[in-house]
């Protein structure tokens, strides 16, 4: 691979490698603090194998194995992140760092470039299909099929219809609607019941919950049906229930429904 080109996405440092074949490379620690995610290794873990790698960079702590992500892995870990920041990211990459690559000779011209990028493109459309099997967010499975489409239609292929690859998960009850609008009445009363330290989880004890609300004159019943919403939820997605978790409220040890956030990725 080439030594590492760095660009600047809103004051923050991305860096990008050439193989001699033109894939693009980023060193994945950057991408993720770009696309607010955890760390790197959050952000690869839900990547395909083909989508990922290591290299050894030479950074101020001397050469160091890092991880990389090539351009469909980029796109992938783009569209998992519901950062706004993502969308700017996906912009920025479109429009300044593959033209700048580009210009400056960073691939190689002629036929073996042309071949290079429609490799490329094929393998983006093959790891966007993959994405639309796994994911059954309707929303995010709308932004996926856009992608391949888009991808599609540069290679002058057809777009593979999206209830052919993979279904979206069943829309959750109206009770969820009812659960939040609890939650929100706490929030309102200043109580505090989320267990969880971490900024971008929600942990709550149900319940706790209930008895909260009740002494607050709001009734929620708790029913299965509730539970089975709030096991289906996506938005906020639930990660785990009945968990147990290190309550930043009590320092005692919890059971909790576990949620992501506003500030989750």
């Amino acid at each position: 691979m080439s030594l590492p080109v760095l660009f600047e996405f809103e004051t923050l440092p991305v860096r990008v490698l050439t193989r001699e074949d033109g894939e693009l490379w980023f060193v994945a620690s950057d991408l993720a603090i770009a696309l607010e995610y955890r760390d790197a290794g959050n952000m690869a873990r839900n990547l395909e194998d083909d989508e990922k790698g290591t290299h050894i960079v030479s950074t101020l702590g001397g050469d160091q194995d890092v991880l990389i992500v090539n351009e469909a892995g980029l796109y992938s870990a783009i569209l998992r992140s519901r950062k706004p920041s993502a969308q700017r990211f996906k912009r920025w990459v479109t429009h300044e760092v593959l033209p700048t690559i580009r210009k400056t000779g960073r691939y190689q011209t002629g036929n073996r470039s042309a071949a290079a990028s429609r490799i490329s493109n094929h393998r983006l459309r093959l790891s966007l299909g993959k994405e639309l099997y796994r994911t059954r967010d309707p929303e995010l499975r709308k932004l996926i099929h856009q992608q391949l489409a888009d991808v599609s239609d540069a290679l002058g292929l057809p777009t593979p219809d999206i209830d052919s690859l993979g279904r979206a998960a069943p829309k959750a009850p109206d009770v969820l609607k009812v659960f939040w609008e609890a939650l929100t009445f706490l929030d309102g009363k200043g109580v505090d019941y989320n267990h969880a330290k971490a900024p971008n989880v929600l942990g709550v004890n149900l319940p706790e919950l209930a008895r909260l609300l009740a002494q607050h004159g709001h009734s929620l019943i708790f029913d299965t049906a509730l539970r089975q919403a709030l096991w289906q939820s996506h938005n906020p997605r639930c990660l785990r229930k009945n968990h147990p978790v290190d309550s930043r409220i009590t320092g005692k040890s919890v059971r909790c429904w576990l949620f992501e956030w506003p500030s989750a990725v």
